[in-house]
Parts: structure tokens; sequence; C-alpha cells
């Protein structure tokens, strides 16, 4: 990390400069954004077996992808010729996302779901310790306490103490890392940035790994017809395409969702706010797969509210950052 927090600061003072509206927005959309997300985590695990992961990339990121640019068009055609040189704070931030989800989604097959939640949803630690370093907020006790009750939330409501720890958990552990990064980039580094450029890079830069990853198994002989993570393209039906087409519209709104937010509020907040999934999660389990929390689950589900709500209570404005750090 000694280079990334070695940068010169493009910013004399924070993005976040403290009024309450610009607080609650961010808060309302990250909500929104991990509403969208969880609901569509929901679909493809209902119908996550038609597809291959890299194909769900591939698809998804283009649908979204098209969706950006209707929007840019449709509001100021030149934005769309702006965002095809954006800046290259806004390739590593999307860099980091890309790799953020390679590490989870390699994870998932090596170990149960729940030791991997628990260890990425350490990223709102991740995320106040570099806002922290980098100077970028200062992140008081009160604070701390309330990001230690969501992240407490988080392990009690997975209940990872029954599982055999290895060393793929580095995985999970990795992306946690790699999406605090992209939010401390997106805080401090991109804050002048148009959020529709930001996702349209980033469903650019998905696509194009999704393809990649694609072109690896093929050519490597690598691939294993039936598998979500090793498939290559297995044929879709009506429905299935169906399918992409509402998650890409999802992920477009979600990835604009979260750059704002972002851009809006201090990253360790939006941070606690984005553990909101599993509370939606949990939601979905019961409306959509009729399952019902467990007492584990609802203790820590409380817990996770009580710690948004602690982190959030108003604080005085974050100081001026340095010029250099």
């Amino acid at each position: 990390m000694e280079w990334f927090l070695s940068l010169p600061c493009q910013r004399r003072h924070s993005p976040y400069s403290g009024p309450a509206g610009s607080l609650l927005t961010g808060i309302a959309l990250i909500t929104g954004a991990v509403c969208l997300l969880s609901f569509s985590d929901a679909l493809v695990k209902l119908a996550g077996a038609s597809y291959s992961l890299g194909q769900l990339m591939v698809l998804r990121s283009l649908v979204a992808a098209g969706f950006i640019i209707a929007t840019m068009i449709a509001g100021d055609w030149r934005l769309a010729i702006v965002s095809l040189l954006p800046s290259r704070w806004v390739w590593l931030r999307s860099l980091c996302l890309a790799v953020m989800w390679l590490c989870y989604y390699a994870a998932l097959p090596e170990m149960s779901f729940a030791l991997a939640a628990a260890c990425y949803y350490t990223a709102p630690v991740w995320i106040a310790l570099f806002a922290r370093l980098s100077g970028a907020e200062k992140v008081d006790p009160r604070r701390w306490t309330g990001i230690g009750l969501a992240l407490a939330g988080v392990v009690i409501a997975v209940d990872p103490w029954g599982t055999a720890v290895e060393t793929v958990v580095v995985l999970p552990l990795g992306a946690a890392v790699f999406y605090a990064i992209a939010a401390v980039i997106t805080g401090r580094r991109c804050a002048d940035e148009r959020a529709l450029v930001m996702a349209l890079n980033l469903n650019c830069v998905l696509a194009a790994g999704g393809a990649v990853g694609l072109a690896a198994l093929a050519l490597s002989g690598a691939a294993r017809p039936g598998e979500f993570v090793a498939g290559l393209w297995p044929a879709l039906s009506l429905g299935d395409w169906l399918l992409v087409l509402v998650l890409g519209l999802f992920l477009a709104l979600i990835a604009i969702a979260v750059a704002e937010a972002y851009r809006a509020a201090p990253a360790s907040i939006i941070g606690v706010f984005d553990n909101g999934y599993l509370l939606f999660a949990a939601l979905w389990s019961v409306l959509l797969f009729d399952v019902l929390p467990s007492p584990w689950e609802a203790a820590g589900l409380g817990l996770i509210a009580a710690g948004a709500v602690l982190a959030t209570l108003r604080a005085r404005p974050p100081g001026p950052l340095r010029q250099a750090i």
C-alpha cells in the first residue's frame, strides 16, 4: 500500500464538506444500490444454472454499458465522448473492482458462502483504515465503535465458527481490501468525475475481464461444460436473455448509485451501509426462498443496523487534506 499512500493529493480539501443533505444522499444511494444488488443476486441464484460466470459477466456488463451510453446520449452527448478517455484514477478504480469480483467469485467454489461473506464484509474496516491513513477522513472513537458493531454483526450473522479456515480465505479478504481501495479512490481522486463515466468504464472493464476469462478457459482447455465458474457459453432461452436485460439495467443503476454515494459522503460511513446487503438478502430469502433468518442471523442483522446508525451520527467535519501524504 505504500505506493498508494505516497501519491500526491489532487484536491486541497475533502470531497465531503459535511452538509447533512449530502450525507443523507450518500446513504440513500448506497442503500438503494445494495437493495438492487441483493435482488440481482437472488435472481441469479434462482436461474444462475443457465449461465457460466464469464458469459454472465460479459452479457450483463454489455447491457449495462448500453443503458449507460443511452443515458449519456439522451442527456449530454458530449459526455459520451469524454467517457472514452477517463482519467487514470477511473481506470484504477475499475481495475480494483474487477479484481475484487474475481477474488470473491474464485473463493466461492472452494469455501462456504458464510465464511466468504464474513471475510468480504470486513471491507468497512479496511475502508476506515485506508481513509484514516491517507488523511482523507478523521475516524473518531464513536465511529470506530459503530464500524466495530457492524463488523461484529456480520460475523455473528454468518456464523463462520463451524467452518475450517484454509489458505483460500485470503481471496475474500483480498476482495474486501480491493473494494476498500476502490472506495477511497472514488472519494479522494474521483470527486470531480461524472458517475456515468465511472459506471461506463467499470462495465467495460468487467466485460473485457469476462471475455479474457472465457478466452483463457477455451485456449487452455480448462473449460468444463455445465459448471458456473469454468463453463464457457451455454445456450440461452428467451427467458434467460430477458433476465440478462434486467440484470444489466440493475447493474447500470447500481454502478451509478455506488459511484455517486462515495462522492457524496465519507467512505467509512458509506462502507458501513454497504453491509445493508445482508439485511436485504435476509428479506429476499424470506420472500423468494421461504427461508427465515436464524436467531444468530437476526442478532447479527440487529448489530449491523445499530452500527450503521452509530457511525452516521453527526460529527465535526473533516479538516483540510494535506498537500502530500
